[in-house]
């Protein structure tokens, strides 16, 4: 499905999960808009791996500080515990895991969804093309010009 978002408080609780997405569930139970995904309450447990250490990799993760609460395109997305600011690997042009660019995208799961999800700043963080179906949506409800 290309954009959809579940009813919320239906998934049940995370184990460990950061306040931010946790409030995010209360409202809706995982989404999709268009590129970005945020991953259900069923889901999100198994996504986790993306934190794991991987031996050789430039960026070094754990799940102690980091939480993957989506992706976008294929690249994993995280919240970090300590501040609950959003992350990324912001080179599009290599698998994320092989990336050395692993930024601060935002300061909490709220701005990143305004901002990047319902926000301008969809088509540069997506690299989707200005006839990206969500954008569409975006520009017909007037989140967009």
């Amino acid at each position: 499905m290309m954009n959809d978002v579940p009813e919320g408080g239906k998934g049940g609780p995370v184990p460990g999960a950061p306040r931010d997405y946790v409030d995010f569930l209360k409202l809706a139970n995982g989404a999709i808009f268009g590129r970005i995904v945020v991953f259900d309450a069923k889901t999100v447990g198994d996504m986790q791996f993306y934190a794991d250490p991987t031996e050789g990799t430039p960026v070094q993760l754990g799940r102690e500080e980091w939480f993957c609460f989506g992706k976008v395109n294929d690249d994993p997305l995280f919240i970090r515990r300590t501040d609950s600011s959003v992350w990324g690997f912001r080179d599009m042009g290599a698998l994320w895991w092989q990336s050395e660019i692993f930024e601060s995208l935002e300061d909490g799961l709220d701005s990143f969804v305004r901002g990047k999800a319902f926000g301008d700043g969809y088509l540069s963080f997506t690299s989707a093309e200005a006839d990206d179906p969500w954008w569409q949506v975006l520009r017909h409800i007037g989140r967009v010009t």
